[in-house]
């Protein structure tokens, strides 16, 4: 502590979602200690998100490479930057053996982290103090905002929205009107998804779109990401209408904002779908291999479609086909047709 103002780490390396849903719990750190010094440790990838936050004071980014002996040089030069730090307070908020070897490194003599099994990998050994979820379905934003709570009670959430500079907007702003009908309402779909257990089938995707652009009351703007152009192209092949294709944006803060702009946000349980909730863009989400309970957006509007919640053994791929494009429709009108 330096001069009587507490040093504070957050750890959360990635991903962008999970770096999303800390956030509610760092506006709680600032609200309650608003002259500390509050730092975030975190991957390349995600940094993005956190620049020019006005709760964070210095954002510290892990630049994580693949190749072993570069990938162990840089961590160990990382943990001595930490160290360096001098903090008092860490928070894990991560759980797994590498944001807790971060932690421990810290040498901070308050640590804070959850207990199993939340914790993996053995990551509970570096904190001191461990928070014991009450429940194992809780919504990862609740599970953060409990963790926090070892520190300062409970707050309600306020204004939790990623910073994005008067430039970024204005630049997307243009791009909005010069390429939508000011009466129509913008849904922004985004397909593209990594991981096979959250992918709704591609053929899905083109029968809604074909449904929404039919309708006569909103435009489609298909959004994707770095390695993603070709799956969105192929949407669009497929077709029979004539969906917008977002541009490509350098970076997440040109992409929050688009979603920002858009009226409406449908995809699947993805950064991008934690992004659009965060920035008051209301959601419809389709889940397959992962638990809505714990995963889908905190902040509302949000409607979540997801099939047979009951049948625990039913596969992610038979799920998402279970959840038709007219079902989607029908959500999304639901949300913009009050």
């Amino acid at each position: 502590m330096i001069n009587g103002v507490p040093r504070i780490l957050i750890i959360r390396l990635s991903a962008i979602g999970d770096v999303v849903r800390v956030l509610p719990a760092l506006q709680t750190l600032r609200e309650t200690y608003p002259n500390a010094q509050i730092d975030w440790a975190v991957e390349t990838k995600s940094a993005t998100i956190l620049e020019d936050h006005p709760c964070i004071d210095q954002v510290l980014v892990f630049d994580r490479t693949e190749r072993f002996v570069l990938a162990v040089k840089s961590f160990l030069g990382f943990c001595a930057r930490v160290r360096r730090g001098r903090y008092d307070v860490v928070i894990d908020f991560h759980g797994i053996l590498k944001s807790g070897l971060i932690a421990g490194c810290s040498r901070a003599p308050e640590r804070y982290g959850f207990a199993r099994p939340r914790s993996q990998e053995g990551s509970w050994l570096f904190t001191r103090k461990r928070l014991v979820l009450p429940f194992n379905d809780l919504n990862r934003t609740e599970e953060n905002l409990l963790l926090c709570g070892l520190l300062c009670p409970h707050r309600d959430l306020s204004d939790v929205r990623i910073q994005v500079s008067p430039d970024v907007q204005e630049e997307v702003n243009a791009f909005f009107e010069a390429t939508f009908d000011g009466g129509k309402q913008v849904i922004a779909v985004h397909a593209p998804v990594d991981r096979e257990e959250k992918r709704w089938p591609t053929d899905y995707f083109v029968k809604l779109i074909d449904l929404l652009e039919a309708d006569g009351r909103f435009e489609v703007m298909l959004t994707w990401g770095p390695g993603q152009f070709r799956e969105v192209e192929d949407i669009v092949r497929k077709s029979r209408r004539n969906p917008v294709v977002a541009p490509e944006t350098r970076d997440l803060k040109h992409y929050t904002w688009l979603i920002h702009r858009a009226d409406l946000y449908f995809g699947g349980d993805t950064g991008p779908m934690h992004i659009a909730a965060a920035m008051g863009t209301p959601v419809v989400a389709v889940f397959g291999g992962t638990d809505p309970k714990k995963h889908a957006p905190y902040q509302r509007p949000c409607e979540i479609l997801y099939a047979d919640p009951e049948n625990r053994k039913l596969p992610a791929q038979e799920r998402l086909r279970r959840i038709t494009p007219e079902m989607a429709y029908d959500a999304c009108v639901r949300i913009l047709t009050p």
